[in-house]
C-alpha cells in the first residue's frame, strides 16, 4: 500500500469518528435539552431559602448588618423577579444580587427593635413558581424579656375547686405560664374579720397559701405569686367591684365597718409597695363607680383587667376594652391584663387569655417592678409578642418636654393561622390616630409624630381570627 492510499484511508476514518462524536454529541445534547425542558415543566415548587443572615429571631444584631439571602431552585431562579423589602421599604435596587445570593447593607443604622425582611422570587420552570419569604431579626440587646402568666384565680379555699397545688402544678407545668397568681375572695378566707393589710397569719388558709407559693417558686424558672380579691357584693344595686392586691403580707375585707371604696383606696394608699388590679369591670360585678378618678387609688392600682374568664369561647367571657378607655380617660393610669380568673381545676389551660410582664429577669421582685411601672399588655392569644416604644421608651412611661414623638410598634406571631390583620394606635377618647393592615405572622408600624401635652398613645393588635390584644398607653406630659 501506498503512504498516499495509506494517508487518504487515515483521513476518511478520522472524518468518520468525528462526524460519530458529533452526531452523538448532539444527540444527547438533544436527550439533555429535552430532559430539562421536561423537568423544568414538572417543577411544581418555589425556590428554596438555604440560609439567611441574621438568622431568624435572631437577636443583639450591630445596627448596620449585612443582610444575605442564599436561594435555590432546579429550574433556576429568574433573577428579574427577585425584591428583597426591608421594613417594608423595597431596596432591590440596593442591593447584589447573583445567582444564588442577594445581599445588602443599609445606608444609615437601624432603630432599636424589630427589623422584618421579605424577599420575593420566582423560578425559570414552565410554571413559573413564585415564593416569598419572610421573617425578622432584633437589632441591640432587648431590655426587658417577654414573661407570660395569669394573675387571678381561686381554688377551693374560696370559691374555687382544687388545691393551691393543682393550681401552681398545672400553670408551671402544664400551661408553661412564667409566673401565676392565686388570689382568693379574702371574705371567704377563715378568720377575714381577725386579720388586716398588714397581718394574715391568724387565716389557716392564707399561712398555707404562703407555705405552698414558696415550693413552687423557683426564680428564673417560674415565679408563684399570690394576693388577694377584695370583694365587694356583686347581687345588689349598683355594686361596687372586685379589686386584687398584691404584694401584702395580710388582707382586708369588705366586711369591715366603714370600708368604702374611697376609704378602701385610703387604706392602701398608706401601705408600702402594694399593686392593685380592677378585676372584671362591668355591671354584673361592678365599674368602681363608673372608674371615678381618685389619686389615692391612681397611686397604687396600675392595672385593669380587659379580659376576663376562663372560657374557651370567646363571647362568654368579660371583655371590658370600653371601660379601660374610660379608666384612661377619667385619668387613672393603668395598664391592660387578660386573666382567667380560673375556678375549675383548668389553671392556665383553659383558654389562651395572658398577661404579658416586661421585665429584666424572672423573679418576684423584677416582675412586681414592671406591674408598678406598667411595662405590661394583654392578649388573648398564647404567643403574640408585641413591643411597642415612643423615643425608645417602653409602654408604661410617661414623657416629658419633647416636640417629636417617634413610634416603633411591632408584633410578632409564631403560629402561621393567627395572622395580624390591623395594628391601630389609640389615643384619648377612644381617637384612632393611626392604623395600618397587615396579612401576617409579623406586622411592623413607625413614625413619627408631633408631641401634643396631656395625651396617651396605646396599642390594639386585632388578629385574624378576631383575637385582641392592648398594651399599656404611654402618656405625653
Amino acid at each position: 500500500m501506498s503512504f498516499k492510499r495509506f494517508i487518504t484511508i487515515l483521513s476518511t476514518l478520522l472524518i468518520g469518528i468525528v462526524l460519530y462524536n458529533i452526531f452523538f454529541n448532539y444527540t444527547d445534547m438533544i436527550r439533555i435539552k429535552e430532559k430539562s425542558i421536561e423537568s423544568m415543566a414538572e417543577d411544581g415548587d418555589p425556590p428554596s431559602i438555604e440560609y439567611t443572615f441574621p438568622s431568624k429571631c435572631q437577636e443583639y444584631i450591630v445596627s448596620k448588618p449585612t443582610i444575605k439571602i442564599g436561594f435555590f431552585d432546579k429550574s433556576n431562579v429568574d433573577l428579574s423577579t427577585v425584591k428583597l423589602f426591608v421594613n417594608y421599604k423595597d431596596v432591590t435596587k440596593e442591593a447584589n444580587i447573583s445567582e444564588k445570593e442577594i445581599s445588602y447593607t443599609p445606608n444609615t443604622k437601624f432603630i432599636r427593635g424589630t427589623q422584618i425582611v421579605k424577599l420575593e422570587l420566582s423560578d425559570l420552570s414552565a410554571n413559573k413558581n413564585k415564593g416569598c419569604f419572610e421573617w425578622y431579626f432584633v437589632v441591640g440587646t432587648p431590655i426587658y424579656n417577654h414573661y407570660r402568666g395569669l394573675l387571678h384565680s381561686h381554688t377551693s379555699a374560696s370559691d374555687g375547686h382544687g388545691s393551691y397545688s393543682d393550681a401552681y402544678y398545672l400553670a408551671r407545668d402544664k400551661a408553661n405560664l412564667n409566673f401565676f397568681a392565686i388570689t382568693e375572695h379574702s371574705n371567704l378566707l377563715d378568720n377575714s374579720l381577725e386579720c388586716d393589710i398588714n397581718d394574715g397569719s391568724k387565716s389557716k388558709k392564707w399561712n398555707e397559701l404562703l407555705e405552698c407559693r414558696d415550693k413552687f417558686n423557683s426564680n428564673g424558672n417560674f415565679v408563684s405569686l399570690n394576693g388577694f380579691e377584695m370583694t365587694y357584693p356583686y347581687n345588689v344595686d349598683n355594686p361596687i367591684g372586685h379589686i386584687n392586691i398584691f404584694n401584702s403580707n395580710g388582707f382586708t375585707c369588705a366586711e369591715n365597718p366603714d370600708m368604702t371604696l374611697e376609704n378602701f383606696y385610703k387604706l392602701i394608699y398608706n401601705q408600702e409597695d402594694l399593686i392593685g388590679q380592677f378585676n372584671h369591670p362591668c355591671k354584673k360585678f361592678g365599674t368602681f363607680n363608673n372608674l371615678k378618678y381618685s389619686p389615692y387609688g391612681d397611686s397604687v392600682i396600675s392595672l385593669i383587667e380587659v379580659g376576663n374568664g376562663y372560657n374557651k369561647d370567646m363571647n362568654k367571657n368579660i371583655i371590658s376594652l370600653d371601660m379601660y378607655q374610660l379608666a384612661l380617660d377619667n385619668g387613672w393610669h393603668l395598664a391592660p391584663t387578660c386573666n382567667q380568673d380560673n375556678h375549675r381545676v383548668d389553671f392556665g389551660i383553659a383558654n389562651e387569655f395572658r398577661t404579658v410582664i416586661l421585665a429584666t429577669d424572672l423573679t418576684k421582685d423584677s416582675l412586681y417592678d414592671a406591674l408598678k411601672n406598667m411595662r405590661v399588655y394583654a392578649t388573648q392569644d398564647k404567643n403574640l409578642k408585641i413591643d411597642y416604644t415612643i423615643n425608645d421608651l417602653p409602654m408604661g412611661s410617661t414623657i416629658n418636654k419633647s416636640s417629636k414623638l417617634r413610634f416603633c410598634i411591632s408584633a410578632i406571631d409564631t403560629d402561621i393561622e393567627d395572622n395580624i390583620e390591623k395594628i391601630q394606635v389609640i389615643s384619648n377618647k377612644g381617637e384612632i390616630i393611626k392604623e395600618r393592615c397587615f396579612n401576617s405572622n409579623l406586622a411592623k408600624l413607625d413614625f413619627n409624630l408631633k408631641a401634643l401635652p396631656n395625651k396617651f398613645y396605646y396599642i390594639k393588635i386585632i388578629q385574624k381570627n378576631n383575637k385582641i390584644s392592648v398594651t399599656a398607653p404611654i402618656w405625653i406630659e
